[in-house]
């Protein structure tokens, strides 16, 4: 079996329709119906061009609304709701029916940017969320802060941390802490050098056998913020000292949980078996609605070109959490996986050594 990520063909499964996908069918001479399923509240922030608007807990009473004679493509902010009405729709003949895959975020950054996307930083008054894409490493770092404290964590950040250093200055934010989410493989990482520029203690799991001075984590600890907190999941499997962080409604999943896989088992001390207990015991016990933001993305990892889903939308479509068996998980993780890659050894020990 190739890894990552080819998503297995399940039958029964609901259509996906990929935002590239929906580009085409749009300008075509046959336009799908469009069909906006989110709440009034998060329809004013953006939505397609000529749709419908009928929320999740109202298609019931508007079936007669939708036509029997087109393609009907739903879509909501990341994709689980859509995938949910999608799925109601089916069960009551709609035979023409798909869901928008990574919703209007995905359509509106890698299709049409004209159109209105959520805002990349505030999730409300008491909280700002950031994500730092690294396009040559393909890895994603995480910036939250309280924004009326003007206090913020960081967490895996890269090598380079000029960016990070100039958020901080240009907002005027203090930086409590850096996480990392487990011991990284593939790159250099970042913590060392923003811990020498701002002072700012570094938390790592108490697993973790780092040699620069550190705070050591605990599952049910928490990192807090102003008047936020991050809360340690203990999630070993991809390494054996593996974080998943909790905010709110959002997890901070590293390597745990990519979207659409997981993170590879044979670097790092990792185990099949420990990561099909952290993802059934720990994160697929989280309400589906949770945002998932992983630490890797895009083509250089074999992975989809997105950066956050949400663990309902994952639940159904990613290939690792749909192999039906802790057996058929751990053959998953240990047949088909590419070489270790380059100069894995000496990555590890230098971000061990700080």
């Amino acid at each position: 079996m190739p890894h990552p990520y080819v998503r297995p063909q399940r039958p029964g499964a609901v259509p996906l329709l990929a935002p590239k996908e929906l580009g085409a069918l749009l300008a075509g001479p046959e336009p799908p119906c469009l069909v906006d399923v989110r709440p009034a509240s998060e329809r004013r922030l953006a939505h397609l061009a000529g749709d419908l608007h009928i929320p999740l807990d109202q298609l019931p009473a508007n079936l007669g609304r939708l036509p029997r004679d087109r393609a009907v493509v739903l879509y909501d902010h990341l994709g689980f709701r859509a995938r949910v009405a999608a799925e109601f729709l089916l069960d009551r003949g709609f035979d023409r029916v798909a869901a928008l895959e990574g919703g209007i975020e995905e359509y509106s950054r890698v299709v049409d940017p004209s159109v209105g996307r959520y805002s990349d930083d505030l999730r409300g008054p008491e909280l700002v969320l950031r994500q730092m894409p690294r396009p040559e490493t393909g890895c994603l770092a995480y910036f939250v802060g309280d924004p009326s404290a003007r206090v913020a964590v960081i967490i895996d950040p890269g090598q380079d941390v000029a960016p990070y250093r100039a958020l901080l200055a240009d907002g005027g934010w203090t930086l409590a802490a850096i996480v990392e989410t487990h011991t990284h493989a593939d790159h250099l990482a970042g913590h060392a050098a923003l811990h020498t520029a701002t002072e700012a203690p570094i938390f790592v799991s108490h697993r973790s056998p780092a040699q620069y001075p550190h705070r050591r984590l605990s599952e049910g600890e928490a990192v807090p913020f102003g008047s936020q907190e991050l809360v340690v999941l203990e999630t070993p499997g991809h390494t054996v000292d593996h974080l998943t962080l909790r905010l709110r409604d959002e997890i901070f999943t590293g390597d745990t949980l990519l979207l659409g896989s997981c993170g590879r088992t044979d670097l790092g001390g990792g185990s099949p078996d420990l990561l099909w207990e952290s993802l059934q015991d720990k994160i697929l016990h989280l309400p589906n609605e949770t945002e998932v933001y992983p630490a890797h993305y895009g083509p250089k990892h074999a992975l989809p070109d997105r950066f956050v889903s949400t663990l309902g939308f994952e639940r159904v479509t990613n290939e690792a959490l749909t192999q039906g068996s802790q057996e058929a998980f751990v053959r998953y993780m240990t047949e088909g996986w590419p070489p270790k890659p380059k100069d894995f050894d000496r990555i590890v020990r230098a971000n061990l050594d700080g």
